[in-house]
């Protein structure tokens, strides 16, 4: 049985977080993993398989430089000695973390960078700082680069097109299951039907989801039209500044912050539409779990993957406060059906992935 050895930050509460377990608990049918974490930690460990092996790997944060650096080049060389070439395909599934990609170029030949943003736009499209950021991942090092839409793929390809025989657009699994049979529990947030009802779910943070410009916005919808509600789920480093603004505005009535849950698919389901106005983004989790219940997307970043193109099932919003308030309050009501065969697109997603471990 081939050894496969991921790695990743934690197992809190994301997108890419619950992907990530999708995966390792259907590779795990097939092959012995190893997860490593920087953190050891996160409400969605339970729910991995059992016969995955979880270990740490945990940096010093010695507060004197030099001794920490040297506290972590040495850890990093007796594990490099006792993991080198040691897995048959290994794969750093956090592509912000520079050592992910340096232990799993160690542990296997046959390494993979899995990309879940598009850093072209991440970095405002500047190139220099793209390829700042890949430098530090040696990105030419990699066997495989997976991205998680045609637009990554595309922009990367405009700085790296030397490396377009490594790139392949393998969009995340999803537990179509678990969503729907998590939207049909009991919701304890009164959502009127009445009610025109958007919900965010993510991380609320303001740099990459511009959440500030989503609550001027409804901050001008209330002004207009009373029965546009807006439902925020999630946590992060800007919650403090949106119950200050719900506040300040005397907005509790139209925005509702409901924290951060693992089943945020019954709020979804009473809710009418899924709404967006990041700065950027990879492939969103969520809108696959959008069409999966049948709810309308309103974005800024209609993105695509190797089968389902956002474009088609969204309403297109661009980032300014004047179209998205246009948007909101013109949005209707609809009943549209997607039918989407998830299980046919998993089953098409795991077969690339084990393409990739399969290579001799």
């Amino acid at each position: 049985m081939k050894k496969l050895l991921f790695f990743s930050k934690n197992l809190e509460i994301g997108g890419m977080e619950k992907s990530l377990i999708i995966l390792l608990n259907h590779l795990c049918k097939d092959y012995k993993i190893d997860l490593i974490l920087e953190e050891k930690k996160g409400l969605l460990l339970k729910d991995l398989d059992s016969s995955i092996n979880i270990k740490e790997y945990k940096l010093s944060q010695n507060k004197i430089k030099v001794v920490r650096k040297f506290i972590n080049f040495m850890k990093r060389f007796f594990w490099g000695i006792a993991n080198k070439n040691k897995y048959d395909f290994s794969c750093n599934y956090a592509t912000y973390s520079y050592l992910g990609s340096r232990l799993v170029q160690i542990a296997s030949s046959n390494s993979s960078l899995y990309v879940h943003n598009n850093y072209y736009d991440v970095y405002n499209q500047d190139v220099e700082l793209v390829k700042d950021f890949f430098a530090n991942h040696r990105l030419n090092k990699f066997k495989n680069i997976i991205l998680v839409s045609n637009e990554s793929k595309n922009d990367l390809l405009k700085i790296y097109g030397n490396l377009e025989s490594k790139m392949r657009v393998i969009n995340n699994l999803i537990d179509y299951e678990q969503v729907l049979t998590l939207a049909e529990e009991k919701c304890d947030i009164n959502i009127k039907k009445e009610d025109v009802n958007f919900v965010y779910i993510g991380r609320l943070d303001n740099e990459a989801k511009n959440l500030e410009l989503m609550l001027k916005a409804f901050l001008e919808v209330s002004k207009i039209d009373n029965s546009k509600k807006l439902y925020l789920v999630g946590n992060g480093p800007f919650k403090n500044n949106i119950e200050d603004f719900i506040k300040k505005n005397k907005l509790n009535k139209t925005i509702f912050l409901v924290g951060e849950r693992k089943n945020p698919y019954n709020i979804l389901k009473k809710g009418d539409v899924l709404i967006l106005t990041s700065n950027y983004e990879g492939y969103p989790v969520v809108y696959s779990e959008a069409l999966i219940l049948h709810k309308e997307i309103m974005t800024t970043i209609p993105t695509s993957d190797e089968v389902i193109d956002i474009n088609d099932f969204c309403v297109k919003i661009e980032k300014n406060k004047q179209d998205i308030v246009e948007k909101i309050v013109n949005f209707k009501k609809n009943t549209k059906k997607y039918n989407f065969d998830f299980q046919k697109i998993n089953s098409m997603r795991l077969s690339m992935i084990k393409e990739l471990i399969e290579v001799e």
